[in-house]
């Protein structure tokens, strides 16, 4: 009897751990495809924190410069990462799209960074060469 009763306690407490937490709808909740946006310009600021300005000194005013880009406080944003945060099958979606941004823009600034890197390459080495020859003239003047 003591094992029957335990076991449906155990179950009712697992049903009752599995309840669903929904936060209200805030009045100014930011729409899931300006969020993205948010998200995606949060982390190139939070990756930018990392990287030296031209005074050689790190800042972390970048992530109020997002919040000014679109207009809103922390605040705002916060309670609305909350209520997409309460539903995390919403919320996967929304990071997923913002990882999807941040992956083509790796690639398209990894690309073009290798194809102007190797056009800077071709053109030193072309300049080394015709130095070469013309140093190579130079010598053989009588």
């Amino acid at each position: 009897m003591k094992r029957e009763f335990f076991y449906i306690l155990l179950i009712i407490f697992v049903i009752s751990c599995k309840g669903k937490t929904n936060f209200e709808k805030p009045k100014d909740l930011i729409p899931e495809d300006q969020m993205v946006n948010i998200i995606t310009d949060l982390c190139l600021a939070q990756g930018a924190t990392s990287v030296n300005n031209a005074e050689q000194e790190k800042s972390n005013k970048y992530v109020f410069l997002v919040y000014d880009k679109y207009g809103i406080d922390s605040t705002r944003f916060a309670s609305s990462n909350l209520y997409y945060a309460s539903n995390a099958e919403e919320y996967k979606k929304i990071f997923t799209k913002a990882y999807d941004r941040l992956e083509k823009m790796r690639e398209l600034y990894t690309s073009d960074g290798d194809s102007i890197l190797k056009k800077q390459i071709d053109s030193i080495n072309k300049l080394k060469k015709k130095r070469e020859k013309y140093n190579i003239k130079s010598h053989k003047k009588p």
